[in-house]
């Protein structure tokens, strides 16, 4: 029994580095405002994110940047499909030189380093 809980969790723990070696950041949207989960960003490149899902504002959202052949990816979720679009669109002028090369955010909450979302909106003072 023991063996079959170990080797879930080996896979499951094998799937996630591989989900986390991937991806550029997370970025949960609340009411318009933006919050970094995981990874780096530009703060130019977030603050252009914040302009697009702020009017009207998204209620809830998660943008999602991974490495692709062609450059960065973005999936988005609660986000509707224009502005979707716009959001590629400005992630596109960003090559992934630039997005690896961010700097990390000097002040980090508990709940963005274990990058869960519930816990870096509660914790977040801003």
């Amino acid at each position: 029994m023991w063996g079959y809980a170990l080797l879930a969790a080996a896979v499951v723990a094998i799937w996630w580095f591989f989900r986390l070696q991937n991806e550029l950041f997370c970025v949960s949207v609340r009411h318009g405002r933006v919050l970094v989960v995981r990874g780096r960003i530009p703060q130019s490149l977030l603050n252009d994110f914040a302009d697009a899902l702020k009017n009207p504002p998204v209620v809830r959202g998660t943008l999602r940047a991974w490495r692709d052949d062609g450059g960065a990816r973005l999936s988005a979720s609660g986000v509707d499909e224009p502005r979707q679009q716009r959001l590629r669109n400005i992630l596109h002028l960003y090559p992934v030189s630039r997005l690896v090369a961010a700097r990390e955010a000097q002040r980090r909450t508990l709940g963005q380093l274990l990058g869960l979302v519930w816990l870096a909106w509660l914790l977040d003072r801003r």
